[in-house]
């Protein structure tokens, strides 16, 4: 396995931890949720650091991915339950982390499931150890609480510029035969609900991928591909091309991207209970080191 620049994972990780504080000391009620997102941005971009992918906010049942769009009027309620997903990367070394905020102090044994769910995950991440017993220790944490872990969600591993690769770290015991090597950096997030315990695309996707090198339709503007290349196939969001381009150009980009099979999409995952149910997260970055583990995104 290449050797991984640990002082940079230690960077993107401290900015990260640092985003979150920032992002909890401005949700409050009547908050415009594009308020925060663009707060937390703003702070990466000032730390000389960049987003991993975009800043995130899903409300209550909606679990992940919901991303606001240009001008949107949402703002948070008394009651909400709110999961804060960031990502920063210092040259391609990535931190991703999530955290859940309850405004209406309500909801503490559920954020408490997910909170301990992924410390006991941790706690087993050491060279050799089997994956499925972390997914295990995930669900019977959550159990034993009162609560279920989202099934269809998992977390993962990441590499240079890359959010997503193998393994998957699943949040229920599953099949899965592999085990963690030393060098790995990995992502555990477990998901903690009040529903089902399963997640469905539902809404309008804010949030898109590309591959590296991409292949457009002529008829997409070449300012809108280059702004798309300098993300070097990590994701992005419609905001972020409105920003730049207005939101008819970006939408008719987007849209001819989508079309032309050269970007996909992440529409919001949404606990498949629907309105009612509620999900919490919490997401550490962790290094698997020789005896153990590092985690890059806790607070210092």
């Amino acid at each position: 396995m290449a050797r991984v620049d640990l002082e940079k994972y230690r960077e993107s990780g401290r900015i990260a931890a640092e985003a979150h504080a920032l992002a909890k000391e401005r949700i409050r009620p009547g908050g415009r949720l594009v308020d925060v997102l663009d707060a937390i941005e703003d702070f990466i971009h000032a730390q000389g650091a960049d987003r991993a992918f975009p800043a995130q906010i899903s409300v209550n049942e909606v679990a992940a991915h919901d991303c606001c769009g240009p001008d949107d009027p949402r703002v948070f309620g008394d009651d909400d339950v709110i999961k804060v997903d960031l990502g920063v990367h210092v040259d391609g070394c990535i931190a991703d982390t999530a955290r859940t905020h309850d405004l209406g102090n309500k909801h503490g044994a559920l954020l408490e499931a997910s909170r301990q769910a992924l410390e006991a995950a941790i706690e087993r991440v050491r060279p050799g150890a089997r994956i499925k017993d972390i997914g295990g220790a995930i669900k019977d944490t959550m159990v034993a609480l009162g609560f279920k872990p989202v099934a269809n969600l998992t977390g993962h591993g990441i590499a240079p510029y890359t959010i997503h690769c193998s393994p998957s770290i699943p949040n229920v015991p599953d099949m899965t035969s592999g085990v963690l090597k030393e060098g790995m950096m990995i992502c555990i997030e477990p998901f903690a609900t009040t529903g089902r315990g399963h997640v469905v695309e539902q809404g309008r996707a804010e949030v898109f991928g590309a591959r590296r090198k991409l292949k457009p339709p002529r008829n997409v503007s070449s300012d809108v591909i280059d702004q798309i290349l300098d993300r070097r196939g990590l994701p992005f969001c419609r905001r972020e091309i409105a920003k730049e381009h207005g939101t008819e150009v970006a939408d008719r980009a987007l849209r001819d991207l989508l079309r032309a099979g050269s970007i996909h999409d992440y529409p919001p995952l949404v606990e498949s209970h629907g309105k009612g149910a509620f999900v919490a997260q919490f997401e550490h970055t962790i290094h698997v080191t020789a005896d153990g583990s590092e985690v890059m995104t806790r607070d210092r």
